[in-house]
């Protein structure tokens, strides 16, 4: 009898189990792109492959040799809001994760429950039939833990972890706007603040110009036209003049803001000429530098990694689940019994608990189809974000050779003004030109003295442009794991 109750159990077992939701076939996922080769960016020049043998460190504004720059870039750091919600979000994420990993640990817990029933005169409960009980469970002991047979909770904690790596590479992203927007807000206002010394000097130029073309026309040496011109040319001046100045306090205002600080903390600002030290370093190997060196290619990973992990738990759903349960405690209709039944009121228990999903109705297969949709989302986010990387790198090299080229022929240009503002000096000693020749020369000079300012400006920008397109000195060294465990659903 007892063979037969076995039998009879097995093979109920075996039906509930045939019974479970099937598990839909997988379909065709998306694959995350290889590493873009930048080999003809690079052929023929020696310099780009130089730049790109290692990678900015991760203070890279140091370079820059610029004690005020250090100070904004270090308060920014320490007090932008920005990037205090960027710390927030990532605390959230590693709280999650923790979470996950508690899940995985049995649990212990204490039961107290204290009540009144009535049961049922008509009902089964025999003599107590339509009578009240003032009674009590008291378990200390509530055992639980869900044996993983799955893989689920693994699963669940693993994305838990992606997620939060994916929030870290987006804190290290945030730190980077917010440094190479500062360098380049301060690069812009140290250009200012030279600009707007050279368009004075521009203005008083076009002053004296003016003077000696008036003096000429009172005197009847020349016509009117030329004081209008002068006018029209002294007036040009100061609206330069009076843009450059207002620019630069736009600029003040920025750089505060960045800083998390108000406009008048702008107002204090030092803006000093700043050189780049050097060359840019960057990684010996694009193929595998920029996953583990973009925080934004990194986070995009990440989040594909945390993707893949939650369809493994989608599909896990359709499976049995196992609990082991178990209590032990003391129960009582009444409560004068509870301490006082010599041992008659102990209750304890121990067991599997199982659910079996036979029928949802489908909702199994969307939550499977959802996450599988948001895993192709993730995977074509990420190689968008690679594609666009690798855009940026190469379009950072061109503006960085641009601005050397550039930088070298307005060397020449500035040399060759020099040398014609110190002519001009001479031949006017030398009673061998006007004074037209001597203001002509040096407007000339501050005109070229002004390109080159904008021209060292931009090669600046550059320079902090192509820093930013290859991560500003992050560096993730899991990231080759989820690389490798992208590919997959």
């Amino acid at each position: 009898m007892f063979h037969i109750n076995k039998l009879s159990l097995l093979a109920a077992s075996l039906w509930l189990l045939n019974g479970c939701a099937l598990l839909p076939e997988d379909g065709t996922r998306a694959k995350l792109l290889e590493m873009p080769s930048l080999n003809q960016t690079l052929d023929g020049d020696y310099q780009a492959a130089k730049i790109l043998r290692e990678w900015p460190k991760a203070q890279w504004w140091q370079d820059f040799h610029s004690a005020e720059l250090n100070r904004l870039i270090e308060t920014a750091l320490k007090d932008s809001p920005s990037l205090h919600a960027a710390a927030a979000r990532l605390a959230q994420a590693e709280a999650v994760a923790d979470f996950q990993a508690a899940e995985m640990l049995p649990s212990i817990n204490a039961s107290v429950e204290f009540h009144q029933r009535r049961f049922s005169a008509t009902d089964f409960y025999g003599p107590n039939g339509g009578k009240t009980f003032t009674g009590a469970y008291i378990d200390p002991a509530v055992f639980r833990y869900h044996l993983d047979l799955w893989g689920k909770d693994k699963a669940t904690l693993e994305a838990a972890l992606g997620k939060e790596r994916a929030q870290a590479s987006e804190l290290a992203m945030t730190r980077l706007m917010l440094s190479t927007a500062i360098a380049r807000s301060y690069i812009r206002l140290s250009a200012s603040e030279e600009n707007i010394e050279l368009a004075h000097g521009l203005t008083k130029q076009a002053g004296a110009k003016m003077h000696l073309a008036e003096l000429r026309w009172q005197r009847g040496l020349t016509s009117q036209d030329s004081v209008y011109v002068g006018e029209q040319q002294l007036e040009a001046a100061r609206q330069r003049e009076t843009r450059v100045r207002s620019q630069a306090q736009v600029l003040r205002n920025r750089l505060a803001t960045l800083a998390g600080q108000g406009p008048d903390w702008g107002k204090s600002l030092h803006a000093e000429l700043i050189e780049l030290a050097g060359h840019l370093p960057q990684p010996k190997a694009l193929s595998l530098g920029l996953l583990a060196h973009r925080p934004d290619v990194a986070a995009a990973l990440w989040q594909v990694e945390a993707a893949a992990q939650l369809v493994k738990v989608a599909k896990t759903n359709f499976y049995p689940d196992l609990n082991l349960v178990g209590f032990a405690g003391l129960r009582s209709l009444n409560l004068k019994d509870l301490f006082l039944s010599h041992g008659a009121s102990v209750a304890y228990g121990m067991g599997p608990t199982i659910t079996l999903p036979i029928f949802e109705g489908g909702r199994l297969e969307a939550e499977l189809k959802n996450q599988q949709a948001a895993y192709d989302a993730a995977a074509e986010s990420y190689n968008g974000t690679l594609l666009a990387a690798v855009q940026q790198v190469a379009d950072s090299l061109a503006e960085w050779r641009k601005t050397l080229e550039h930088d070298a022929a307005q060397e020449d240009a500035l040399k060759a003004a020099e040398a014609a503002s110190k002519l001009a000096g001479k031949r006017y000693q030398a009673g061998l030109s006007d004074r037209d020749g001597i203001i002509d020369a040096e407007t000339a000079l501050l005109q070229q003295r002004l390109t080159a300012s904008e021209l060292r400006s931009a090669h600046l920008l550059a320079a902090v442009g192509l820093i930013e397109a290859l991560g500003g000195g992050y560096e993730n060294t899991n990231l080759i794991h989820a690389s490798k465990a992208g590919n997959h659903d």
